[in-house]
């Protein structure tokens, strides 16, 4: 099971309210809104005076050589007003704005680790460096936007917006400002205050845990940086309620308040907020959509049962107001949040709605679903592809493969298409960001998921959905693409997973939080194709790569969110092994990692029955029969065709009555057939030529054959030997020849006694093989 569910991005951003850290998946990053630009720029009076000069204090939020040294970059690129007329207000004001505007260039070099070949000899296409001016893609020559690696990339982002905080509280002292610029030098330092905020937090996070440091951050004291936001917001918001006129001003401070309440963890303050100013905005369309998002952003994070109530609120206001791209955006948050709480019982109808909303067709060609306008393109090819990656988790799980398996041809069709036609150019550069144009109103800036994200969805998505293990190395889909996605996964490729612009709406949070979310879609990714190579019976190479996907998400700092789901890996490892203490060890450690009664608890209780042998001998411990039962009632009340056909095949285990336990077991192997679920047909196949001896010898013959080939077709085909799934295939084997034998088929009886006799040796090497591991070896 994966332990991350792929979704598209979910935070609510805003222009003047960033995003917060939680964005990764797990977090993750969800949908959000993002208001226009209401900030105005200070003009100089010509009948005023220039003020006299005042030092600003370089200890505000950090220490003295940073400001000095940053001070003198922006004296350099910065040149000198020649008006004596210009006021010392507007000047604080600008700078402060060019400060934090020049802070965005930093964020893609903070976003890719150093690690990663930035090499143009390697015969790779290297990202180029995009930044907040070139979003247009009409730009520069090739060598000024050529991307090189800077180690000091965080801390000169985060230096330029502190020494933009200092410009602004330095302004803020002044006495003489006009109401209207006292409350815009307070809306931009609630901007800058947050993304500093956050940037913070995200490297306090990085030296707390893992190995991963960002090098050369400096120290800001957060507490008292939050106080200051508190206090200069509040009394700003004041000040603008007094004054029609700052009305624009006033909104945006109003969704700053409200995000520094969340900040907090005061969550019924920030509900109370969000409230307040949606029962005072009933005309502005836009301002009450950004307000929904932020809410919903905040509600998701605390798990609220309440998400889909406020998210169908979103969504019929919406459909009020007729605004058909709102409406696709709610579609498709409800969608999305019913797979992140699993609410699997809503999914069938949030899909056909997301599907009905944006016109989706099974029957469309590619060229159909990305047609329109520029931006009305590029949103449309987004919804599109989440729509089928969606869809494609939901038709895998309830067991529907070759649907699935159409689904991903479909979603592989439209990202090559949206390639050739260079729809997602645009977004790639800016980081993810649409604008919604919105009917006799002001347009929305949406932040969805980057196309390097969808790129790396696509690919675990078809691992996930499908989970298909057969084949040989180079057909085996949960091999294949796991290895085709990360055979440049250290090389800033273009249209690759490092291939990401930002915009003057992000912060270098969100660039450090895309990171983490690369390496944790890495992380599962490496994590399923492990679990492939040990049902494959490549036990050394999965064992292998389990340490490196250790190593990487400590790193990162992302163990924690995946290690119920590595302990689950490392069970089943060890259980092929047959290694039953270290087995149930890390069976143990996933539960108590994991919800009681979650569907990753009932893999490992059941894994835990079975490495214990309690799945043996039932009919001789009614205690043991009502604890099998108990899963396999849970099992099958579970939407997943997995979790069904397992609890078909225990309940059968412990059925007295041969007739309806022959029932039970063919319901398993209808369900399992119809998922392709090989593993489970091999059990059942095992059971039913050794228990249940229904139907004729042919039929039997057919079913030890099959079994014997799809053993076979289980990491066989590469070997020398044959010899694919051990344990199974020696069972196989051993029954064609006791069949053939019975049938008087010497020849039949010589080739399965040869096959037999290769499955032993390779079961003596893998017993050597454990007991290296054993010794840690």
């Amino acid at each position: 099971m994966s332990s991350t569910l792929p979704r598209p991005l979910v935070t609510v951003s805003t222009l003047n309210n960033p995003p917060s850290s939680d964005t990764v998946v797990a977090s993750s990053p969800p949908l959000a809104a993002i208001a226009p630009d209401r900030r105005p720029h200070l003009q100089a009076d010509e009948n005023q005076t220039p003020l006299k000069r005042r030092k600003i204090s370089p200890d505000m939020f950090e220490p003295i050589a940073v400001t000095g040294r940053l001070l003198n970059q922006q004296r350099q690129q910065q040149p000198v007003p020649q008006s004596p007329c210009i006021p010392i207000a507007a000047l604080l004001y600008h700078y402060a704005q060019v400060a934090h505007q020049t802070s965005h260039v930093h964020l893609q070099q903070a976003f890719v680790p150093t690690h990663i070949s930035t090499d143009r000899s390697s015969g790779h296409s290297i990202i180029k460096l995009y930044s907040s001016s070139s979003s247009s893609l009409t730009q520069q020559s090739s060598s000024s936007n050529r991307f090189n690696h800077d180690p000091q990339a965080f801390t000169k982002a985060l230096g330029l917006q502190l020494y933009a905080l200092d410009l602004l509280r330095a302004g803020l002292g002044m006495n003489n400002l006009s109401d209207m610029e006292r409350v815009a030098f307070s809306l931009e330092f609630g901007v800058v205050g947050i993304k500093v905020y956050m940037a913070q937090q995200q490297s306090l996070q990085s030296k707390s845990k893992g190995k991963e440091k960002v090098e050369g951050a400096q120290v800001v004291d957060c507490q008292r940086l939050m106080d200051d936001m508190q206090d200069i917001v509040g009394q700003a918001f004041f000040v603008a309620q007094r004054q029609s006129s700052l009305t624009p001003m006033r909104l945006e401070l109003e969704l700053i308040n409200a995000r520094l309440a969340f900040m907090q963890g005061k969550f019924n303050l920030g509900k109370k907020l969000v409230q307040t100013a949606l029962a005072a905005s009933r005309d502005n369309a836009v301002h009450r959509y950004s307000l929904c998002l932020l809410y919903l952003e905040y509600i998701e994070s605390t798990g609220s049962a309440d998400f889909q109530t406020i998210a169908t609120e979103f969504l019929n206001e919406a459909r009020r107001n007729n605004h058909q791209m709102i409406v696709q955006l709610a579609l498709l948050i409800k969608t999305r949040i019913a797979f992140v709480h699993r609410r699997w019982e809503l999914v069938p109808t949030v899909l056909a709605e997301l599907a009905s909303s944006i016109g989706w067709s099974d029957n469309s060609p590619p060229t159909d679903l990305i047609s329109g306008q520029k931006e009305e393109r590029t949103w449309l090819a987004c919804l599109n592809i989440h729509y089928l990656i969606l869809r494609a988790l939901w038709e895998g799980r309830i067991g529907n493969d070759n649907v699935a398996k159409e689904i991903m041809k479909r979603a592989y069709a439209l990202m090559d298409e949206t390639a050739d036609k260079k729809v997602f150019n645009e977004l790639r550069a800016n980081g993810g960001v649409v604008t919604l144009h919105i009917p006799n109103s002001r347009p929305l800036q949406v932040q969805t998921t980057p196309p390097n994200i969808l790129y790396m969805l696509t690919y675990l998505t078809t691992v996930v959905a499908r989970r298909d293990f057969t084949g040989s190395n180079a057909t085996c889909k949960s091999i294949v693409h796991p290895r085709v996605m990360r055979e440049t996964e250290n090389i800033a490729r273009t249209e690759d997973m490092w291939d990401s612009g930002f915009s003057s709406l992000h912060s270098l949070s969100q660039a450090i939080a895309l990171r983490k979310q690369v390496m944790s879609i890495k992380g599962e990714v490496m994590i399923e194709q492990a679990t492939a190579m040990i049902y494959r019976s490549c036990f050394a190479e999965g064992r292998q790569l389990l340490y490196e996907t250790v190593e990487q998400l400590l790193d990162h700092n992302l163990f924690h969110p995946l290690s119920p789901h590595l302990c689950l890996t490392f069970a089943q490892h060890a259980h092929h092994l047959g290694l039953t203490s270290s087995a149930v060890r890390y069976y143990k450690a996933c539960k108590d990692l994991i919800n009681s009664g979650s569907e990753l608890s009932l893999i490992a209780e059941v894994g835990l029955l079975a490495v214990q042998n309690k799945l043996e001998g039932l009919d001789q411990s009614v205690e043991r029969q009502d604890e099998v039962n108990a899963l396999a009632e849970k099992c099958k009340g579970s939407s997943s065709a997995m979790f069904s056909a397992a609890g078909y095949f225990l309940a059968s285990l412990t059925d007295d009555n041969r007739v309806n336990s022959k029932k039970k077991l063919s319901t398993a192997y209808e369900i399992s057939q119809k998922a392709n679920n090989n593993i489970l047909r091999l059990l059942i196949f095992a059971f039913t030529t050794s228990t249940h001896h229904y139907g004729g010898r042919e039929r039997m013959l057919r079913q030890l054959e099959t079994g014997r080939d799809i053993s076979k077709m289980l990491g066989g085909k590469d070997r020398d030997d044959g010899v694919g799934q051990v344990v199974l295939g020696m069972w196989f084997a051993r029954r064609l020849k006791e069949f053939y034998r019975q049938e008087g088929y010497r020849q039949g009886v010589q080739v399965a006694k040869e096959s037999e006799k290769l499955h032993f040796a390779r079961l003596n090497d893998l017993r050597r093989e454990a007991e290296k591991v054993a010794k840690g070896e």
